[in-house]
């Protein structure tokens, strides 16, 4: 089974192709440019230098969010585009479920974390130590100092001596991070720092097997909070 999967739900943009469990290519973009300057571009070149075609993918993974909400409805955009062109469906995974899943096979508690701007993470709490990641707790929206205080309380219940923070959602408050989890805290590599497409592929496909695809005329970003505009006016201010 061919799965193309396409991720650009953080500042990364990542696209992957996988062949059953084989990852066949992969694509990772932290750059500055945005990814309606390099989204499609890196589908068109993965599938050339593959010698694929976009007719001959069986099915598209997408993470669905949290996220930024332009790039969650980028990389939406783009695969209903492509899923109502050929006729394939479409595989929709947690953004923060693709994050666990580069610590799959870990004892530590796995806490992907996104930058959600106005002083606030999207997180998540894993257990991960076996071929998927499980989720401990509900994925929400909320301060450093919330997070902190949560994952404490989840690794103790869950007797996790170690605590992994990855994602975007780090690097901001790393400092504050350090103090608080202390020597409990541990950091991944760069290079499992962020978001793969190759992960995303992994999950997409395991869904796919079990036929769990989305109806695309359906298909919404989970945002977990409102929008900034939506914020803004329910506060009055538009």
């Amino acid at each position: 089974m061919l799965i193309l999967a396409i991720d650009s739900a953080t500042p990364v943009a990542g696209v992957a192709l996988l062949d059953g469990e084989k990852l066949i290519k992969e694509e990772f973009s932290n750059y500055k440019k945005t990814h309606s300057e390099t989204l499609m571009v890196m589908v068109d070149r993965v599938l050339k230098e593959c010698e694929c075609t976009i007719h001959q993918v069986d099915a598209f993974a997408v993470t669905i969010g949290p996220g930024s909400f332009t790039g969650l409805r980028i990389g939406l955009a783009a695969v209903k585009g492509l899923s109502m062109a050929t006729g394939k469906p479409v595989t929709g995974v947690s953004t923060l479920d693709t994050l666990a899943y580069n610590l799959c096979g870990s004892d530590a508690l796995v806490c992907p974390l996104l930058d959600a701007r106005r002083q606030e993470v999207y997180c998540g709490f894993y257990d991960a130590s076996g071929v998927i990641p499980n989720t401990l707790n509900e994925n929400l929206a909320c301060s450093p100092e919330e997070f902190t205080a949560r994952a404490k309380d989840v690794a103790r219940d869950n007797k996790k001596d170690h605590i992994i923070v990855l994602g975007d959602g780090y690097n901001p408050y790393a400092e504050f991070f350090k103090q608080e989890l202390g020597k409990s805290l541990q950091i991944p590599p760069p290079h499992l720092m962020l978001p793969r497409a190759g992960a995303l592929g992994s999950l997409g496909l395991m869904k796919a097997r079990k036929g769990e695809f989305e109806d695309i005329f359906k298909l919404r970003p989970v945002y977990i909070r409102l929008s900034e505009a939506e914020y803004r006016l329910g506060r009055g201010e538009l």
